[in-house]
Formats: C-alpha cells, sequence, structure tokens
C-alpha cells in the first residue's frame, strides 16, 4: 500500500471514528418523529424575474410556504423522511400594447412538492443538533413554462432545539434549503431554482 493511500485510510477511518463521538453522551432520538413547520422562499435566477415580453410582462415570485413530515430514525446518525410542502406565490404583470389602455395587476400561483430525504445528523449536544438533508421527488402546479408534474431535487441545512425537558422529542426546526425544478420536455428541459427558509415544530 502506498503512503498517500495509507493516509486517506487513516483520515477516512479518523473521520468515521470522530462523527459517533461527536453524538455521544447525548441521548437518542425517537424512532418515528413528525414536524410541521412554514416559511418564506425566495427565487433565484431566469423563472422568477421579470420577463419581458411585447405586449405582457410578467414576474413570479415564490412568498410563503407550509409543510409537514414524518421522519424514521434508524440511528442517532441517519433518517429517513417523507416530506410535503405547498408553496405559495405571486404573479406580477403588466399590459402594453398600442391602440390599448395600459394596465397591470396581480395574480397567485402555486405548487404541492412530494419528497423522500435522507438526513444525517453530524452534530448533537445537550439536545441540540445540526443536520444535513438531501433528497428529491415530485412537484405539481402550473406556472411560467412549468406545467403538470416534475421532478425536484433538494439539499439543506438545519438545527433542532429542545424546547422541554420532560418532552425530549419536542423541538423547534430551524432550517433553509435549496431547490431545483426539473421539467422534463421534448425540446428541451425547463430548470428553476429557489431558497426557502423555515421554522417548525417537531414532536
Amino acid at each position: 500500500m502506498t503512503i498517500k493511500k495509507k493516509q486517506a485510510l487513516t483520515a477516512l477511518v479518523l473521520g468515521l471514528s470522530l462523527l459517533p463521538s461527536s453524538l455521544s453522551g447525548t441521548s437518542q432520538p425517537k424512532q418515528l418523529t413528525f414536524g410541521v413547520y412554514g416559511g418564506w422562499s425566495l427565487g433565484l435566477g431566469y423563472e422568477f424575474d421579470w420577463h419581458n415580453r411585447p405586449s405582457r410582462s410578467d414576474d413570479y415570485t415564490p412568498d410563503f410556504h407550509l409543510g409537514a413530515y414524518a421522519q424514521y430514525n434508524f440511528s442517532g446518525v441517519l433518517g429517513l423522511q417523507a416530506n410535503v410542502n405547498y408553496q405559495h406565490g405571486k404573479n406580477d404583470w403588466t399590459f402594453t400594447y398600442p391602440g390599448f389602455p395600459y394596465d397591470e395587476g396581480s395574480d397567485k400561483f402555486s405548487f404541492y412538492s412530494a419528497n423522500i430525504n435522507a438526513v444525517i445528523t453530524f452534530w448533537r449536544r445537550s439536545g441540540m443538533s445540526l443536520y444535513f438533508l438531501a433528497g428529491g421527488g415530485l412537484t405539481s402546479g402550473d406556472w411560467e413554462d412549468f406545467r403538470g408534474n416534475y421532478l425536484n431535487l433538494i439539499a439543506g441545512l438545519g438545527m433542532k432545539i429542545p424546547i422541554s425537558q420532560s418532552h425530549p422529542s419536542l423541538a423547534l426546526n430551524l432550517g433553509g434549503a435549496l431547490v431545483h425544478l426539473i421539467d422534463l420536455e421534448e425540446y428541451g428541459n425547463e430548470t428553476a431554482d429557489y431558497i426557502k427558509f423555515q421554522a417548525g415544530i417537531e414532536f
């Protein structure tokens, strides 16, 4: 075995040994937990910006979202989460055309997502924990160039803060995630990105 391979193997073993030690001395989570949450989203890039057209121009802006999840914890480190989310948004528009009066307004739009996420807890101390979340699923809703059902990928970070000593599984869950939407089409895929921030209760 070469020196570089030995060093890489040593680093891997050290990393795997440090992860359990960072979680030692703490109570293990319940095997099955539930949560509800709400928050605000920020659109990124072209899809969530003004689209200037000859007559009608519009802008799609995500705002509040609501969700719920059930999480099965295989251990103090790894969990699998089923998550549903409702995203609300606002569509501002203007109408300008020669011979017609100028007009403007604001409509609403929304879409729904269902995900399966892996949750990895990488630090826990005094009941508080930090976790990484990643997964994917399906999104449904009509807005801009997105129609029907399409795919989503998600990755984020979060923190769980215990609320009650008598109910150790009751916690405030704070987090943020980047969501990537993919609408598969015959002549080119539509994609969009947004960031969602959330606060909720786990029990």
